[in-house]
């Protein structure tokens, strides 16, 4: 399906090892490597349900630890850039074109990054959903309400609120439904970032290669009724992401 407006579309992988990282998410995830040209150079991807998901990189620079990068599809990187400035939030890469399309790198209030992103191919189409894929992204917020305030003033997403044991959680949504989800961060000291879930046929086999080949349980596993059985988990270089099985094959 091609590119949604208001649908996560694109992920980086940013690994201070590229090389580890890349037999860890082949072997943890079942995830195929390809290479592409990049302008003057090549790119390494991940791919899943026979469609580029991720790509893999350096950090941009010396210090950067190994995280996430959560691609945001939206009409106008520059009017949107602009306006997550305006609304209280930074702007860390302006908007830059590149090979697939126009992008700029943004924060939230509480400073959670997320890449703002227009497809130069109108023809770019996401994985498809089901196991291997990106599965739901959410924001863990040190600000969830001036979060929730800035999502909508200035990408226009509306947010419903949905009662947990554990707090209150938010479902995001945007011109093509539902997109992701917010919440509080629960972890002391933690900063305020987005996190990725990968839809896997069982966490708990999944759980047991992560550790195999070198990444780390963050969270014990646990079931969430209507939602599915999930961990937090991080790559060997410390990339954390979501490993989740929805409840038609938990």
């Amino acid at each position: 399906m091609p590119y949604q407006n208001h649908k996560f579309c694109w992920f980086g992988i940013i690994s201070t090892d590229t090389e580890k990282a890349k037999a860890f998410y082949s072997e943890a995830l079942g995830w195929k490597v390809m290479t592409a040209p990049m302008g003057d150079s090549e790119a390494t991807m991940f791919v899943a349900g026979g469609v580029p998901i991720a790509h893999l990189s350096e950090p941009p620079m010396p210090g950067v630890p190994s995280h996430w990068d959560n691609y945001f599809r939206v009409e106008d990187v520059d009017a949107c850039s602009a306006a997550a400035k305006a609304n209280g939030g930074q702007i860390l890469v302006p908007p830059t074109d590149i090979p697939p399309g126009r992008f700029s790198v943004v924060t939230s209030p509480s400073g959670a990054a997320i890449s703002l992103f227009h497809e130069a191919d109108p023809s770019a189409e996401n994985a498809p959903p089901g196991e291997g894929g990106i599965h739901w992204t959410e924001l863990h917020s040190t600000d969830v309400a001036a979060d929730l305030e800035w999502l909508r003033s200035t990408l226009g997403l509306g947010s419903a609120e949905m009662p947990m044991p554990d707090g209150d959680y938010y479902i995001l949504s945007g011109d093509s439904g539902q997109l992701g989800g917010a919440m509080t961060q629960r972890a002391p000291g933690a900063p305020a970032y987005w996190l990725s879930w990968v839809d896997v046929g069982d966490v708990d086999a999944t759980i047991e290669r992560v550790k195999r080949y070198g990444g780390k349980a963050l969270t014990p596993t646990f079931d969430v009724e209507n939602v599915g059985r999930m961990a937090v988990v991080s790559d060997p270089t410390g990339g954390a992401f979501g490993v989740i099985t929805p409840p038609s094959r938990g």
